[in-house]
């Protein structure tokens, strides 16, 4: 609940210093008329200020819009992979192929029922790890013959390291945007804040209807910086990726028959 109060705050305090701002620091009309020989000028900068602004959050967006893309293509590519293995088991001999079967099922299970929630903190689950480990064990003491059972081995390892490589990407992305994209999102509160603060020290007036533009303004920035604060990282906020791919896998697999291909 805190969590879903907390941007409503913020905005509503930028508009409350905004308007005491405008209040407390607001030029009379007559000092504004003096000023006007110098509006060209103030404006030129004030749109120099809305520019960067713009500019910094059009990156930033389009850096989180890459890094989500990624992370749900990553996800996708996983939870194939250990689809595959799946079906390679089929000329397997047992007992190794039950429990590898078992080990692949349970895999997308802990994924997403465990590992993705800890995704949004940063973290992986050691669960998860072990689970993995175990299956990398498993392939590698099956026999080298005959050659169907070989070549299923050396296609599960494959795809094994596949799947080892997708998942250290995926924890890799929970830390959040690179340095690229803080420096972006950095800009984005800078141009948001200067935005508000400009006018201000230039000589904003203190009528009503400055008032009210500055309120409104401060409203809408105040909402995007946040917006674009919870967008940080893919697994957690407004547009993080869900565990879709491993849910319809576990869904897929629970389907297989036990004896297909025996």
């Amino acid at each position: 609940m805190d969590t879903m109060w907390t941007p409503l705050v913020i905005v509503l305090v930028s508009v409350v210093v905004t308007v005491v701002a405008c209040l407390v620091f607001g030029r009379s009309r007559a000092h504004e008329q003096a000023d006007d020989r110098d509006a060209d000028s103030r404006g030129f900068l004030g749109a120099v200020i809305s520019g960067l602004f713009i500019v910094s959050l059009a990156f930033y967006v389009v850096i989180v819009w890459e890094a989500n893309g990624a992370a749900e293509d990553n996800a996708s590519r996983e939870a194939a992979a250990v689809a595959d293995v799946y079906w390679q088991t089929v000329v397997m001999p047992q007992p190794q192929r039950d429990h590898i079967r078992g080990l692949l099922t349970e895999y997308p299970k802990l994924v997403a029922d465990r590992e993705w929630p800890r995704l949004a903190a940063g973290e992986s689950d050691e669960t998860t790890t072990e689970t993995l480990n175990s299956l990398h064990s498993e392939i590698l003491s099956l026999p080298t013959s005959p050659d169907q059972v070989k070549t299923a081995r050396e296609r599960s390892l494959e795809r094994l390291r596949e799947i080892t490589d997708l998942r250290r990407d995926r924890i890799g992305s929970a830390g959040g945007v690179d340095d690229t994209g803080r420096l972006m999102l950095i800009g984005t509160i800078a141009g948001a804040a200067a935005m508000i603060i400009f006018p201000l020290m230039i000589g904003f007036t203190a009528r009503m209807r400055h008032i009210l533009q500055m309120s409104v303004t401060a409203a809408i920035l105040a909402f995007v910086c946040v917006l674009c604060a919870g967008m940080t990282q893919p697994f957690d906020g407004m547009l993080r990726v869900e565990p879709d791919s491993f849910t319809s896998l576990t869904e897929e697999l629970a389907g297989i028959p036990a004896e297909q291909g025996r």
